[in-house]
């Protein structure tokens, strides 16, 4: 999903506004009631050393190694959850 919309596995670099944009952070949003901005729920993400932001002005974040695993670790136990959020978000 995030390679197809061309996110991740190119060599440039994606400004955040545009990530939003690709992964329809606003229909996510309207889904699971979440207020705030992509760019705030990174930076809480930062914080938790969930991601990391080499330049420490969100210009780069990428999943951290406790990001990774726990990403891992909930598809494991939840081998639905991208079909489920794709068939919340396709109903909105």
């Amino acid at each position: 999903m995030m390679y197809d919309r061309g996110i991740i596995g190119k060599s440039n670099y994606i400004a955040i506004e545009k990530v939003a944009s690709k992964v329809k952070w606003q229909q996510i949003q309207g889904a699971f009631g979440i207020k705030d901005s992509l760019d705030k729920v990174a930076r809480r993400l930062v914080k938790k050393l969930y991601l990391s932001d080499d330049g420490k002005s969100m210009a780069v974040l990428y999943l951290d190694k406790y990001g990774a695993l726990y990403v891992e670790q909930y598809l494991k136990d939840n081998p639905a959850a991208i079909s489920d959020l794709e068939a919340k978000l396709d109903r909105k």
